[in-house]
């Protein structure tokens, strides 16, 4: 099966992961038909299943980088019904992203936080839909809230982005 994983925190002020390093990493690693997308930390692989291509992974990055380096795996075909259900507007004066809980319990505790103004949350068990004033990304009471209690158990992406790593799935 086609497993999206999408990297935490790497290109960012810790871990540079190249992408030609990080397909030939996943590639050595036994994934099939790696492909990366952008420079931040998005690849899309051929697995057994989410699980498995997701714990290889992680094994993989952490042998080579020497510390952990939390990632989300996702099924295409769940991937592409995250993207289609996006429930905000898009519009030039927002940005669009989707946070990813990496444990359990976050994405409701983050849904049921008040937006700021201009902002938008909408969430469920493993995922909260965010829209926000465009230029606010790291300065919104949502991305504060986001940065003080769950820096470390999500990856965050733009919802454009998502729709480059299903483009190239």
């Amino acid at each position: 099966m086609r497993v999206a994983l999408l990297l935490r925190g790497v290109n960012v002020g810790g871990v540079t992961v190249r992408s030609a390093d990080l397909r030939a990493l996943l590639s050595e690693a036994g994934l099939g038909d790696v492909t990366t997308v952008l420079a931040s930390g998005n690849a899309v692989v051929t697995a057994p299943s989410v699980a498995a291509a997701a714990s290889t992974a992680e094994a993989a990055l952490e042998a080579r980088y020497g510390r952990r380096i939390r990632l989300h795996g996702i099924g295409v075909d769940a991937l592409r019904t995250v993207v289609d259900a996006y429930p905000h507007a898009e519009d030039d004066a927002h940005t669009p992203y989707v946070v990813f809980a990496l444990e359990a319990g976050v994405a409701p505790a983050l849904a049921a936080l008040e937006p700021g103004e201009g902002e938008a949350l909408a969430g469920g068990r493993e995922l909260v839909y965010w829209s926000n004033p465009r230029g606010t990304t790291l300065t919104s009471p949502f991305a504060k809230a986001l940065e003080r209690t769950a820096k470390d158990r999500v990856t965050t992406r733009n919802l454009r982005t998502l729709r480059k790593v299903l483009a190239a799935a």
